[in-house]
């Protein structure tokens, strides 16, 4: 007879203690949990502000109807149309932060010729998950159109991670694409896959998931609709400081992404913690190691 695997910790945990495993600021060792959130978003902000001191960008593009989300651009110094792209998703567990939180990344990218492009999404209790997934999709259609000749790039952390894995489950027919469309590659950083035990947290007081909505979200669970091109591989990447559900969600993605085919690299880097694993991709490829990998991985994607 077929086995049937002992359920999760968190399957079994109560409220509290859901709400522990799911509180990532909890499980770092290097600052109390009421003061790292606080000092994360101090720093992605500020360099977020450097970036927009310091390097060439257009600021609040629209990419709904007017008066709606907004992107921001960031430019590499010789730009000429081409340069790969990199779309960034800002985290917050879809109810903070915005993209002015999500630009700490470009002076090293933009240094290294990639464009990067923060994007902005509407935040719960304002929306649902059903329509900051279709404000995703939107942004990122308007990227693919508006850099025709590039290769684009999906990634984000936290939630923004888990919004980046949804966008690879798109029919961007929808969206006005008019030609067949895909991103190059996916950069996933220390995300959630899964949103059932989310369900149960208190992240999902504000956001309200439905049962719908759980089960056509979480990407762990729409696998065998991923239609992306041959050779299409992600990467991902977390702490080693992370809360277990975190570690074991992307244990898991990553069997189903190759269940399905496609390749991942992983990396667990040493030392650093939900936080500050992204706060580093502020520092230069030659400081941060995690910076480095990523340029790697873009310039090895077919």
């Amino acid at each position: 007879p077929r086995r049937v695997a002992p359920p999760q910790r968190s399957e079994m945990a109560t409220r509290e203690e859901l709400d522990h495993l799911f509180s990532p600021s909890k499980w770092s060792k290097r600052l109390p949990a009421d003061v790292i959130v606080i000092q994360h978003e101090k720093i992605v902000r500020e360099a977020t502000e450097a970036a927009q001191r310091d390097v060439r960008c257009k600021l609040n593009v629209e990419f709904e109807q007017p008066g709606g989300q907004t992107l921001d651009v960031y430019y590499p110094e010789k730009h000429e149309g081409h340069e790969d792209v990199f779309i960034f998703i800002h985290g917050g567990y879809w109810q903070a932060f915005g993209k002015e939180h999500a630009g700490f990344l470009a002076v090293p990218f933009t240094r290294s010729g990639v464009v990067v492009v923060a994007l902005g999404y509407d935040l719960a209790p304002k929306v649902s998950m059903t329509a900051i997934v279709e404000q995703c999709r939107k942004g990122c259609a308007h990227v693919m159109t508006t850099f025709p000749r590039s290769r684009v790039f999906v990634g984000g952390h936290s939630a923004g991670a888990h919004l980046a894995a949804c966008m690879l489950d798109t029919d961007w027919f929808q969206y006005g694409m008019k030609t067949p469309a895909s991103f190059a590659g996916a950069v996933l950083l220390s995300g959630i896959y899964d949103l059932v035990p989310i369900q149960k947290t208190y992240v999902n007081d504000p956001i309200q998931l439905t049962d719908t909505e759980v089960q056509q979200f979480s990407p762990q669970k729409t696998l065998t609709r991923l239609k992306l091109p041959p050779g299409f591989k992600c990467f991902l990447a977390n702490g080693d400081q992370e809360p277990p559900p975190y570690k074991s969600q992307v244990a898991e993605y990553i069997e189903g992404l190759q269940s399905v085919g496609i390749s991942c690299t992983h990396h667990e880097v040493r030392g650093e913690d939900h936080f500050s694993l992204v706060e580093r991709m502020r520092e230069s490829e030659e400081d941060y190691f995690l910076n480095k990998l990523i340029l790697q991985y873009f310039r090895e994607c077919k």
